[in-house]
């Protein structure tokens, strides 16, 4: 199955490229901002540089104002005009707890919006409501630079029915199948240990932190994303999962290894490695920043986040990755989009910005770490904080994720020294991509029973992810109401639309 998977992804990377060449050979569509009829490419008919009028592009993003925001968007404008490319840019950001909420409102009762962030949930209602465009044309048109920066396999997350709803963030880290984490290494080095290479290894320091100081936590949080064995991907309901040698979801509490991987965790709840008050609320993070735990449960990301704020004299840390399931694999390349609203006036213009970003690392650090000299230097090849400057006062840092390029990433300063290594190593060996990679389940069939079988979710699902409940009584249980609640048919339905998108 390994190798049909393989030559079902070669085939869509083919047929991606090819589709690309095309695009780029017969992009001639008109922009909504032009009503001639001639695309906003500043091309005239007779071969001169035709001067493009300058518009303004509504930017929506999730998160908080940059307080420096207007000072780099300034500079953003000159340097875009400078470069043929006039427009204005007007930022609102929306808070995390409201953007999912407030931006389909934004979008269905005509607020002006051009360029948006879009996840592979927000993607999906979008497409299905036509509150999003296909950019095919316009990338192929307008976006040379963002084509070449981005490896042709971001591309599937993006694409519905044959066409690109998003520009993608090249992202890095995107590999499943692993336990990662971060642990105290000076404590592993004092009590003698080897490094953590197996799950038996792991076991090991975590027997030793108990033994040598009983007061301290060992895991932050559990390991809830356990898995040990065949390749399966998580999809939205807790009870099924998506089997990549079969291509069939699966009841996922009625397989063997879900009992293998909850009595695991079981295990470490019994030995105290797992805190007793685990389903109360807590800061986490602040737990091993203290030193009151051992293991910080997180991806390289937050292995970097605690290399910069640990608090405890003498205290080292590492990154540790154990492969668990048969071979690491993607279920997807990336999690973070830039869309266009389909009622967009500026598409055009809206790609032109955005290749800029990619056209050169000047136009890319600009609009990533702000203005050289008074937000950012870079020393080494790595951003850092410009000399004579309050750091605590740089008021730009913006969301980079949304627009990363590989190529122009930067390490900070601040980072931990193997910090960029772990990051573009992670997802090296990685060959296996997911069958479904793109895929978005539309739940609208099935609502009725999936609104029942998130209710019994709450009941179960964190108990046993945390090794508070007994795996031998509490997975028996789950999956009888999971099934009573109609699991049986949300798995046919999920399975029907999976179906049909491998046909595509």
């Amino acid at each position: 199955m390994k190798k049909s998977v393989s030559k079902k992804w070669f085939s869509l990377m083919v047929g991606l490229s090819f589709a690309i060449i095309l695009g780029a050979c017969s992009g001639n569509s008109a922009p909504a901002d032009n009503p001639s009829g001639t695309a906003d490419s500043g091309q005239a008919t007779g071969g001169e540089k035709e001067e493009l009028k300058t518009v303004t592009l509504n930017i929506v993003y999730p998160g908080d104002p940059q307080p420096d925001q207007d000072n780099v968007t300034a500079e953003l404008e000159k340097k875009l005009a400078e470069d043929g490319i006039p427009v204005k840019l007007n930022y609102q950001y929306i808070p995390w707890g409201d953007y999912f909420q407030k931006l389909p409102i934004m979008l269905s009762t005509g607020n002006q919006v051009d360029i948006m962030w879009t996840d592979p949930a927000l993607l999906g209602t979008f497409v299905k409501s036509n509150s999003i465009a296909p950019l095919d044309d316009a990338l192929a048109q307008s976006g040379p630079d963002i084509m070449a920066a981005l490896d042709s396999k971001y591309w599937p997350p993006v694409t519905v029915n044959g066409k690109k709803y998003g520009v993608p963030a090249g992202a890095l880290g995107t590999t499943k199948g692993y336990y990662t984490a971060t642990i105290r290494k000076d404590l592993r080095e004092k009590y003698g240990l080897p490094e953590i290479r197996t799950l038996d290894d792991l076991v090991a320091f975590a027997e030793a932190v108990k033994t040598n100081n009983p007061e301290m936590l060992v895991f932050n949080e559990p390991p809830a994303a356990f898995h040990i064995g065949e390749v399966l991907q998580s999809t939205s309901l807790d009870g099924i999962v998506f089997n990549y040698k079969t291509l069939k979801a699966e009841a996922k509490y009625d397989r063997p290894d879900a009992m293998k991987d909850a009595s695991f965790l079981r295990m470490l709840y019994d030995k105290g490695y797992i805190d007793k008050d685990v389903m109360v609320g807590r800061d986490i993070r602040a737990d091993f920043n203290s030193g009151k735990a051992a293991i910080g449960g997180g991806d390289v990301y937050e292995y970097n986040n605690y290399y910069r704020n640990i608090a405890v004299e003498g205290a080292e840390v590492e990154f540790i990755k154990l492969l668990l399931t048969e071979e690491p694999y993607m279920p997807t390349t990336t999690w973070n989009f830039q869309s266009i609203a389909a009622t967009s006036k500026n598409m055009d213009r809206a790609i032109m910005f955005l290749n800029w970003i990619q056209q050169n690392e000047e136009n890319y650090d600009m609009m990533t770490n702000g203005l050289k000299g008074v937000h950012f230097d870079v020393k080494d090849g790595a951003v850092v904080v410009p000399e004579g400057v309050d750091a605590s006062l740089i008021g730009y840092a913006p969301p980079e994720w949304m627009w990363q390029n590989p190529q122009f990433l930067k390490p900070k300063a601040s980072d931990a020294p193997d910090f960029m290594q772990q990051l573009q190593d992670f997802d090296k060996s990685t060959e296996l991509m997911s069958p479904i990679m793109g895929f978005n389940f539309d739940q609208t069939p099935v609502k009725t029973e999936i609104a029942a079988l998130s209710t019994i979710e709450n009941k179960y699902k964190y108990g046993i992810a945390s090794g508070v409940l007994d795996p031998e009584e509490a997975i028996p249980q789950y999956s009888e109401e999971l099934k009573k609640a109609g699991l049986s048919k949300v798995m046919e339905e999920f399975q029907k639309q999976v179906d049909a998108f491998l046909e595509l």
